[in-house]
């Protein structure tokens, strides 16, 4: 009876450690088919200022939307993306004087930052990663909309999802930007920061290429 019942639990035990390794191999297995995500294309929200935004920048442009194109299972992403074709107004970083540029963005990150084509943006773009897609940086401080104001003078101003607060001052470390060359613009950037307002689309750029230049 004795050599029995310890027959029998030896059996259990090796009956569940089998079931437990056959178990974890299939969630690893599982896992490591699972589309692999960089956190910064879904929920990279830390305050950055105008400068470190521009420091993880790969490609910083001036363009127009032309094109989007819906790709439900993309062949290099395995993933839904949203293929998006720019004609390039102005090359400020990455771009080596390119009349257009396309890029690919996760869909659902498009939801919310995603692209109308005849629009004018200003964008700060991630490099591509494994996956062959990029977002703008911080998933939206990265991506300014250029608009046109005033009806006799029009202007253009350029202004992100977070109303321009923080581009100066990173509102987390307090960190600033300091546009050493030019004491008017370090000024105006400063001002519209703090304000939360639209930036004129000139002052705005002189002080992403001098920030560029800075490295």
């Amino acid at each position: 009876m004795k050599n029995s019942i310890v027959l029998f639990v030896c059996f259990l035990v090796f009956f569940l450690q089998s079931f437990n390794l056959g178990f974890a191999n299939e969630t690893q297995n599982t896992e490591e088919n699972q589309p692999k995500l960089e956190r910064h294309f879904i929920f990279d929200a830390i305050p950055l200022n105008l400068e470190e935004i521009e420091k993880l920048a790969d490609r910083i442009f001036t363009g127009i939307c032309i094109d989007s194109e819906e790709i439900d299972n993309d062949s290099e992403a395995n993933l839904p993306v949203i293929k998006y074709t720019f004609k390039i107004i102005e090359g400020i970083k990455g771009i080596d004087g390119n009349e257009e540029i396309t890029f690919k963005q996760w869909k659902p990150t498009t939801r919310t930052n995603g692209y109308e084509v005849g629009k004018k943006y200003v964008l700060f773009l991630y490099p591509d990663s494994e996956r062959h897609v990029t977002s703008a940086v911080g998933v939206d401080q990265g991506y300014f909309e250029v608009e046109k104001t005033g009806f006799f003078r029009t202007k253009e101003t350029v202004k992100n999802r977070h109303s321009n607060k923080g581009l100066n001052r990173n509102l987390k470390t307090q960190k600033r930007i300091s546009i050493d060359n030019n004491e008017f613009v370090n000024g105006y950037i400063d001002r519209c920061s703090e304000l939360g307002i639209p930036m004129r689309y000139k002052e705005f750029i002189q002080a992403v290429k001098y920030l560029v230049e800075k490295g």
